[in-house]
């Protein structure tokens, strides 16, 4: 190899997920390199502290190949390498992350020692990177073990204010980013073993009163539900006003032991206002009745049965323009902390079926799995590993056709074959982008060639009502059409406007694209942007703007969104 050209140095910095992780739970640390030049491989030389941390596993998105890690005590050797005629890392870019266990209590540092580059004309160079990352490993607060979160715990950044009120056996207090932490003394109904808890309207409207509204223009009010000892369900009752039509907007954030649900004020804005007072329900549930095969799958994993009810009945809850964000407590096994991708949820609707919810995803500085959903009823955390059997001629994919099945984003032809080389039609790339998203809101008038009862009509629906699909003109989608490369990154580029995270385009949009002048002007934004972010990369100095997208490239596109969209 070619060693004398000459580089200026680039700068490497380490960034972690959670300076504080607790005992058990996971922590991220990205390489993070700077005023690179043309980066077709690299390798990685980094130490930790072994004491207190445990090495997982370490990936990039930014390039095609990796050689398994080289771990000796708490040395850790990484390498990857883009694959093909291709172009190497320019600028800034995320070039690798490293997934540690927080094993023991003390504080402890993750360093990056030395970086070796390789360009995309097999030139090596080899720098000093001194970049170093502190962190500190805490106990789980009040005892509540690794991998759980503290539903006890106010919140925020900054603490605790002094009591705002105290309305008999409720605390009220307010925390520094203005949001107000409700805990309401629970009691044992004798007949059901519920712990029940109850908030009147005098308390919430002056909880209301104090809160200040942050981001979004939301105010936030967590209800903390303590534990009672022997009790799995809980019931917090709060006053019709807090949903009603004149109430302020707020988010509820009600925290039990096991699980947390937020809903936003106006959850019931669809028409289905009840009257009376509202009482949400968050229970273990029981899944004896269940099938013995989704039981087994299921395992000895948390499942939730979320409910609310309004005069002493059952409200059958769903809106899509207002979901529920929810977090369940979990400590995932070994297996599991290795392959965190693949710990998602299923909801078991009342037949007893398993429904994957596509945006589940675990936290692992939270030590829960989060999600949102537009309807209550039965949630349960599960480990999927899918995979198909002709992946081979695509290994540079298949950890990311892999994942994104497992979360029931994608899907196979059948139950073993993929497919990877097909190309990808608008209709399935617009259900792709929907499900990866969790895209919801009021749908949009039918493309008159889309069939009300196609299997990806809701999901055009959707993307018309939310701007993001215009069609082809003559109110046609053609959705049976191959997507484009330049058009499936115009949808992107909306949807993610659509969700306030508008990716902008570069300052000097496409430059060093030897077919930038193919880009059609409807895109050429779009493009620049998701290329400058990462989302998509060119090829041998080419975009390929009006080529078509094979499944597997479509799967590796979807899983990088995933990822950009949920960090």
């Amino acid at each position: 190899m070619a060693t004398d050209v000459a580089y200026a140095a680039p700068a490497y910095t380490l960034s972690v997920s959670n300076n504080e992780p607790i005992v058990g739970s996971q922590v991220k640390v990205q390489v993070i390199g700077q005023e690179l030049s043309d980066v077709y491989a690299t390798e990685l030389q980094a130490t930790f502290d072994a004491d207190h941390l445990r090495f997982i596993s370490a990936s990039s998105d930014r390039f095609d190949y990796a050689v398994a890690p080289a771990v000796n005590g708490n040395q850790i050797v990484l390498a990857f390498t883009k694959v093909g005629p291709k172009s190497g890392e320019a600028g800034t870019a995320v070039l690798a992350e490293m997934v540690f266990e927080a094993k023991a209590l003390g504080s402890g540092t993750v360093e990056l020692k030395k970086a070796k580059t390789v360009d995309s004309a097999m030139n090596v160079v080899d720098y000093d990177a001194n970049a170093i990352a502190s962190l500190k490993v805490i106990e789980a607060p009040d005892d509540s073990g690794p991998g759980t979160t503290d539903p006890g715990s106010p919140g925020g950044s900054g603490g605790v204010t002094p009591v705002v009120d105290d309305e008999g056996d409720t605390s009220v207090v307010v925390d520094e980013d203005g949001k107000v932490v409700i805990t309401p003394t629970s009691k044992v109904d004798a007949s059901t073993g519920r712990a029940v808890s109850k908030i009147d309207e005098q308390t919430w409207l002056k909880a209301v009163a104090k809160a200040t509204a942050a981001g979004g223009g939301f105010k936030k009010i967590q209800v903390v539900l303590t534990e009672v000892p022997g009790s799995t369900s809980h019931a917090l009752e709060l006053p019709a006003v807090a949903f009603g039509p004149s109430a302020e907007d707020v988010l509820v954030e009600i925290s039990a032991p096991f699980g947390t649900v937020t809903v936003p004020s106006d959850m019931f804005q669809d028409g289905s206002l009840p009257e009376g007072d509202i009482e949400f329900g968050i229970e273990r549930a029981d899944i004896g009745g269940l099938d013995a095969k989704l039981r087994a799958q299921i395992g000895d994993r948390p499942v939730i049965d979320l409910s609310v009810r309004s005069g002493g009945q059952e409200i059958s809850w769903s809106n899509p323009n207002a979901p529920a964000t929810i977090s369940i407590a979990y400590r995932p096994t070994a297996e599991e902390r290795a392959n965190p991708e693949h710990i998602t949820i299923w909801y078991i609707d009342e037949q007893g079926n398993a429904i994957a919810v596509p945006n589940a995803r675990y936290d692992s500085a939270a030590g829960a799995v989060l999600f949102q959903a537009t309807q209550f009823g039965k949630y349960a955390v599960v480990f999927v590993q899918k995979t198909f059997d002709d992946l081979g001629g695509v290994a540079w994919a298949k950890s990311a056709i892999e994942a994104m099945a497992s979360k029931g984003i994608i899907n196979g032809v059948s139950a073993t074959e993929y497919r990877p080389e097909s190309s990808v039609s608008r209709a399935d790339f617009a259900l792709l982008l929907v499900r990866t998203m969790g895209l919801q809101g009021a749908k949009g008038e039918a493309f008159a060639d889309v069939a009300p009862d196609a299997y990806y009509a809701e999901a055009v629906a959707v993307l018309r009502g939310l701007g993001i699909a215009t069609g082809t003109g003559d109110n046609q989608f053609r959705p049976d059409d191959a997507i484009s490369r330049q058009d499936m990154m115009v949808l992107i580029a909306k949807a993610l406007a659509s969700a306030n995270k508008a990716v902008p385009a570069p300052a000097e949009p496409l430059s060093g694209f030897a077919d930038a002048g193919s880009v059609a002007d409807y895109a050429r934004d779009s493009v620049a942007a998701l290329i400058h972010t990462g989302l998509v990369n060119g090829s041998n100095q080419n975009i390929h703007p009006k080529a078509w997208t094979t499944r597997a490239e479509t799967a590796v596109l979807m899983y990088r969104l995933y990822n950009y969209f949920y960090k």
